[in-house]
C-alpha cells in the first residue's frame, strides 16, 4: 500500500502504529480492542448500526472519536489512507498554541525541557536525523519520540506540527 506522499507502508509500519496505539491505551484497553475491531469490519465490510457499510470515511470518523486527545495517533492513520482521504486537525486557537514558529523552535524547546536529562535531547535528535537521511519511517520516528516525551503532553500536541503523520518526512 503507498502512502498520501507515495512511500511504501509495510507490515512493520502497521505493527509500529499497532503497538503505538496500544501503548497510548494501556490503562483503556477497550479503546485498543475497539480499534482493532473497526479495522475489522472495515476490512470486512461489515454493516455498522446505520446500516451502511463501514468504509474510509466510517473509519476516519470512528477513529476521530475514538483518539480524542491523542492527535498523533490520529495523524499517523493517514499513513495508511487510499489516496484522496487526509485526516487534517482542526486549527489550534491562539491561546493553545504555545508558538512553534517552525521546527527549529520545537527542537530548541525539546532541549530546553530536557537541558537537565541530554540523553533524551540526544535521542530526540538521533531520531530525527535518522528520519531526515530516510534511515527511520514517520510512524517509527513518531513511535520513538512520544515514548521519549511520555508525560509531556504540550510537546507530543505540538510534535504533529513539527514531525506530520502523513509525510516522508520531517520539515526541517
Amino acid at each position: 500500500m503507498a502512502s498520501e506522499g507515495g512511500r511504501r507502508v509495510t507490515s512493520k509500519d502497521a505493527l509500529s502504529y499497532l503497538q503505538e496505539i496500544k501503548t497510548a491505551f494501556k490503562e483503556e484497553k477497550e479503546k485498543y480492542e475497539h480499534f482493532l475491531q473497526i479495522m475489522k469490519d472495515f476490512k470486512e465490510k461489515r454493516l455498522d448500526k446505520d446500516i451502511l457499510v463501514i468504509g474510509t470515511n466510517g473509519v476516519i470518523s470512528a477513529t476521530n472519536e475514538l483518539f480524542i486527545g491523542h492527535d498523533h495517533l490520529l495523524l499517523g492513520l493517514n499513513n495508511f489512507l487510499p489516496k484522496g482521504y487526509e485526516i487534517q486537525l482542526p486549527l489550534i486557537n491562539e491561546e493553545s498554541n504555545v508558538g512553534i514558529e517552525d521546527p527549529t523552535d520545537f527542537k530548541n524547546k525539546v532541549k530546553t525541557r530536557f537541558e537537565e536529562n541530554s540523553h533524551i535531547c540526544e535521542s530526540f535528535l538521533d531520531i530525527i536525523k535518522k528520519l531526515e537521511e530516510g534511515k527511520k519511517s514517520t510512524i517509527e520516528a513518531h513511535e520513538e519520540i512520544a515514548t521519549l516525551l511520555e508525560g509531556h503532553e504540550d510537546l507530543l500536541q505540538e510534535l504533529v506540527h513539527f514531525l506530520p503523520s502523513a509525510s516522508g518526512s520531517a520539515s526541517t
